[in-house]
């Protein structure tokens, strides 16, 4: 027997579902507006013809997905890899922590990545000092090129992969694994007929999302690049606005990377990832009989020091090289507290905004329920809202904004509220990440008890929802201010002497050769930014369990 729904219930979606719509309209029919004026701003046919066609766009083509390629097959490779090794040795010391570093590996701004690696791998690097100690020359790849961009990918993705696979290894029945033991298997028949079975589903979608990251990236490139012949679409078309202002070069080349990140998403679409913020601290208790050998052991310590090795050690060498005594000087800077303060209140900003924007699109789309046209359109408009990023990068945004509004206003006297847009608009799929799958699992129930006891609204929210997700809520609001700080995408193009964030000074000190001052800045908007993190994170835990204690009273 099926039951209508409570007249309160049927009452209460429908402003969510209106505010949903509404929202995810106005944030695609934005896009598309952009999109349009980018096809306006295109030259003639011919002129655009010969950019797609001219030698140095097919070069830069090749080049982004040749390092595209190599990065997404070291990346799922060396992450999978970890994720069985994790899981084949259980719980042991550190464990915790080795989980923990890798998740903020994550969320470190790309620009204090650059400047770790170069520490550890670079000209002076501690591995280069290494080479050259023991072996007496220089046996490492160049300190710019393709290969410290390929390090540098690898550094941010492994770690995604990694917790992806042991999410999924984890989520295993343990009767598989009692049987397998039970058999007696090899390492080999354990990835053949259990761990392999289980990770193949998940290649195909790990690989073209970070394919489609690495062959957009644009800082990384920027920074460690080396120069014109390691290139993107997105540095190719920064250089064209920022140095050449060939905007009609700029538009058409926005143009095709938008096909090709259109492309990619619509192949993300078809495949589903299971959450890559589930706790992992709490390892497996299932013996495993290929855990016990002594080459089990020596290999997966091998692996996981490999992993260290590229992932973490770059974020170690930032503190052993810092120069302390040299780089002080940077905080008596007015340049630096200036970029302090506008980085704190886009991270904040863009935190709030991109938080209540994924909450109200994944509540409007949970309630827009139906196999009708109307309900299947809404939900396609929201879930285009919320991948917005993936499909305008950062610098492909800013250009399309700067050719629309360039006739009516100056964006250079409005670049707080541009970045806060592309930083809301970054944040915004991994939000809707985190929030989509507790609030589809908690709501049915809730529903319920509200119905019953005539909760609706905010009340609802702050007496029920928020206490039951409040550490979904918290760690979206942390990893999007972290990743707001340190996002160097669309102040690049904007950012100048009177506005600039602690990106935008690190990458200036570091193209000028401030060592001790980029290295000091790097430290600090590493520790700034996970302070942040950890911090919003607390906040909301401690709020939604101060309400729920204040309300039993």
């Amino acid at each position: 027997m099926i039951h209508a729904p409570h007249p309160a219930l049927l009452a209460s979606r429908k402003p969510v579902v209106r505010t949903a719509v509404i929202l995810a309209t106005f944030i695609a029919g934005g896009t598309g507006l952009l999109v349009l004026s980018l096809y306006l701003a295109a030259p003639s046919a011919g002129l655009a013809w010969s950019v797609l066609t001219s030698s140095q766009t097919w070069a830069v083509i090749i080049g982004a997905g040749g390092q595209a390629f190599l990065s997404a097959t070291l990346s799922v490779l060396l992450g999978l890899t970890a994720a069985r090794s994790l899981h084949r040795r259980g719980q042991f010391f550190g464990r915790g922590v080795f989980l923990s570093l890798s998740f903020m590996a994550m969320i470190v701004p790309t620009t204090v990545a650059a400047i770790g690696l170069v520490q550890l791998w670079g000209r002076n690097g501690f591995l280069r000092q290494l080479t050259d100690a023991l072996f007496g020359q220089d046996m490492l790849f160049p300190a710019y090129g393709p290969e410290m961009v390929i390090l540098a990918h690898v550094l941010f993705n492994a770690p995604l992969v990694m917790r992806v696979g042991l999410a999924a290894l984890s989520g295993l029945p343990d009767h598989h694994w009692r049987l397998s033991a039970q058999f007696g298997f090899s390492r080999l028949a354990y990835f053949r007929f259990v761990e392999w079975p289980c990770l193949k589903l998940l290649v195909p979608a790990l690989f073209s999302l970070i394919f489609l990251l690495c062959f957009t990236s644009f800082s990384l490139v920027l920074m460690l690049g080396g120069g014109p012949g390691v290139s993107t679409l997105e540095v190719a078309i920064y250089t064209s606005v920022r140095f050449d202002f060939d905007l009609p070069k700029a538009a058409v080349l926005s143009a095709l990377q938008l096909i090709i990140a259109g492309g990619f998403i619509l192949l993300l679409s078809r495949g589903r990832l299971p959450s890559w913020t589930n706790r992992l601290s709490v390892a497996s208790k299932t013996l495993r009989t290929d855990a016990q050998s002594v080459s089990g052991k020596l290999a997966d310590s091998l692996i996981l020091g490999c992993f260290c090795l590229i992932v973490l050690c770059p974020l170690l060498a930032l503190f052993l090289s810092a120069r302390l005594a040299e780089g002080v000087s940077l905080f008596d800077r007015p340049a630096f507290w200036q970029a302090f303060w506008s980085s704190t209140s886009l991270g904040i900003s863009a935190a709030v905004l991109s938080t209540t924007l994924a909450f109200i699109l994944c509540a409007g789309r949970y309630r827009m329920s139906g196999r009708s046209f109307g309900a299947r359109l809404g939900r396609a408009v929201i879930s285009l809202s919320q991948s917005v990023y993936l499909v305008l990068p950062a610098i492909v945004l800013g250009t399309a904004s700067f050719l629309v509004f360039r006739p009516v206003v100056n964006l250079f006297d409005h670049v707080f509220f541009v970045v806060l847009l592309s930083n809301s608009l970054l944040a915004l799929p991994f939000a809707a990440r985190l929030i989509d799958g507790r609030y589809h699992m908690i709501t049915p129930a809730q529903d319920k008890l509200c119905a019953q006891l005539g909760l609706t609204g905010l009340r609802r929210f702050f007496w029920v929802t928020l206490p039951a997700m409040r550490r979904e809520i918290g760690l979206c609001l942390g990893l999007t201010a972290a990743l707001s700080i340190g996002d160097f995408g669309v102040i690049a193009l904007f950012g100048s002497e009177q506005f600039q964030t602690l990106p935008y000074l690190l990458y200036q000190y570091a193209s000028r050769y401030g060592g001790a001052e980029a290295e000091w800045l790097a430290v600090f908007l590493l520790i700034y930014g996970l302070g942040l993190f950890f911090c919003l994170h607390q906040a909301v835990n401690r709020l939604a369990v101060r309400r729920v204690h204040a309300e039993s009273y």
